[in-house]
């Protein structure tokens, strides 16, 4: 058998249907290997090796499988980096497959054209790196990279074949096998639901945290269930805004440009139950000063890297949550959370639930509420992801939103959504900003040829708006390279979509919303476009500084007096 026709065997074999990635000549046994099994699993042809590897992050996300994308060698690698590390910091189970066909000497600059030490420049964004050189070590690599992409923390791992292994012939029956040997967690589980029954009958204000990590570990019901038994109140990072946004007990996410109530809540908080979130907040932070300081903090953690961050008051626990939440949701917790908590709560909610609501983020609210509820959101990087945070957050929606998070890249949001439309098979609404869409601008080029239903929401404020911001306060607004009078500058967008035979509108503060229905339920792609003067904040703000519930603009002093009393 041909080791180009094993890998995508193994790659059906896990379930995976769809990889994403552009030819060149040391790659094309893959491909041609991935053609004749189009019945099983298909090559997507992006139009840049960055597009492959977001297409990748968003099919993975989606999926819940890896997802896979390929490349040529030299450059095809090298544009590929940005996407691996978007996958790495943001913990996305994600194969590449690259090929060379030879491997450089040390110290000599280049041998061969095209060819350098792929290995050394991925190691430190990937979970495993591997050069493939003999073809006897295929299955045991595949099936390592697999484990290592998909176990513990999620991330990427990095295969580079040599070319002559991806012709090579291989007897399946003779490849050695990857033999996983699993490490046992440091503590029982018994133990963690002690010490958090413990921790909560001493407690007056406690409130879970929940990130990412919830999602990765597939644990979403289990939270649920526990939360609902629990009665207690949960607040999120901004990135997992999504996965309790239909509970009654979630307030809202955390961060410089988060929910009023959110902050308010974990202001008056004695103990945090931190799940799949990383606790790394600066511990010299003022504005934080008082969360890292005053409550007690029970971080649960599947990466003792996490560890390192020394915060007063935390008690980190090694543990799987994909193990511990299950568990949790099917023990008895009778009432150890005080009623009274969940109404001040609720106070706080209903006195804030009307703060920074002004256009964009009120427009974009409405139009979220026009999707269906298996319609996937996909976010870009800037002001646009701000606006669209607040706007999902009180529209009352629950669909599923993707965002560049850790790693933070402008661009990601239209090849996130190809890859996410071919793990949901429905209709994506990818929400960017002025400056992302030209990142990738090519991949327009993709949905315009496949025809395939992602909807284009661009923010258009003219600017690369958050550093436009930062040199107002930084540097007394002297702009360089941020709006249109320094140096920045967009094309004419109708033009742009035009030129892709792509439907076009441009809307306005007052568009009768109801008029986009047709732009959610037809066939193929569209683009909105929707201009925002430049000079729009993003509200609110938390000024470096200040109390964390203290943001920009100020409340009411008599409302604000009232909150903080409570």
């Amino acid at each position: 058998m041909k080791v180009s026709d094993y890998i995508v065997d193994f790659l059906i074999k896990q379930g995976i249907t769809d990889v994403f990635g552009i030819p060149g000549g040391i790659v094309l046994d893959l491909l041609e290997s991935l053609d004749k099994r189009k019945d099983k699993i298909n090559a997507h042809l992006n139009y840049h090796e960055q597009a492959s590897a977001f297409a990748a992050c968003g099919y993975s996300q989606i999926s819940g499988k890896p997802g896979v994308a390929y490349a040529t060698k030299g450059p095809g690698v090298t544009n590929l980096i940005t996407g691996i590390a978007n996958a790495y910091f943001d913990s996305i189970a994600t194969i590449f497959i690259t090929a060379h066909s030879k491997i450089p000497k040390d110290g000599v600059r280049f041998e061969e054209k095209q060819e350098f030490d792929t290995i050394r420049m991925v190691s430190g964004i990937t979970k495993h790196a591997e050069r493939v050189i003999n073809p006897m070590d295929v299955r045991f690599s595949l099936e390592y990279a697999y484990y290592m992409a998909t176990t513990g923390r999620p991330g990427p791992v990095f295969l580079d074949f040599s070319g002559a292994v991806l012709k090579a012939d291989i007897d399946p029956e003779v490849q050695k096998a990857f033999v996983c040997s699993e490490c046992s967690m440091s503590i029982e589980i018994s133990d963690i639901i002690d010490k958090i029954k413990g921790s909560l009958k001493i407690s007056k204000r406690p409130v879970l945290l929940i990130g990412d990590g919830i999602r990765q570990s597939k644990t979403k019901k289990s939270l649920l269930e526990f939360v609902e038994k629990l009665k207690i109140p949960v607040v999120s990072s901004r990135f997992s805004q999504d996965i309790l946004a239909e509970s009654e007990y979630y307030y809202g996410f955390v961060g410089s440009h988060a929910m009023r109530a959110s902050h308010f809540i974990l202001s008056k908080c004695d103990l945090v139950i931190s799940l799949g979130n990383r606790i790394s907040y600066n511990k010299t932070s003022k504005s934080f000063e008082n969360f890292t300081q005053k409550p007690r903090i029970i971080n649960i953690e599947i990466d003792k890297n996490e560890f390192s961050f020394q915060i007063p008051n935390i008690e980190n626990i090694y543990a799987d949550i994909g193990i511990l939440l299950p568990i949790l949701a099917l023990n008895s917790w009778e009432a150890l959370v005080d009623d009274n908590w969940i109404h001040t709560c609720n106070k706080i909610k209903d006195s804030l639930i009307n703060c920074d609501n002004e256009f964009p983020v009120k427009l974009l609210a409405n139009i979220i509420k026009q999707l269906e509820s298996n319609m996937v959101i996909t976010s870009d990087v800037g002001k646009n992801e701000i606006w669209l945070s607040h706007a999902y957050a009180i529209s009352g929606v629950n669909n599923r939103i993707l965002y560049s998070k850790s790693f933070g890249v402008s661009g990601c949001s239209l090849p996130k959504a190809i890859g996410a439309y071919y793990a949901c098979k429905t209709r994506v609404i990818c929400f960017t900003g002025d400056v992302g869409i030209q990142m990738n601008l090519q991949e327009l080029q993709y949905i315009a040829h496949e025809n395939i239903p992602v909807t284009i929401i661009l923010l258009n404020n003219f600017s690369s708006g958050l550093i436009r911001d930062e040199q107002k306060i930084k540097f007394n607004a002297n702009f360089i390279h941020s709006t249109i009078s320094s140096g920045y500058s967009v094309p004419d967008f109708s033009a742009i979509s035009k030129a892709f035979l792509i439907p076009y509108v441009c809307i306005t503060d007052n568009y009768e919303v109801s008029d986009l229905k047709t732009f959610f339920c037809s066939e193929g792609p569209m683009f909105i476009e929707i201009k925002v003067d430049e000079k729009v904040d993003i509200c609110p703000s938390l000024p470096k500084g200040s109390p964390y519930q203290d943001f920009e603009p100020k409340l009411d002093a008599g409302l604000y007096k009232y909150l903080d009393n409570l």
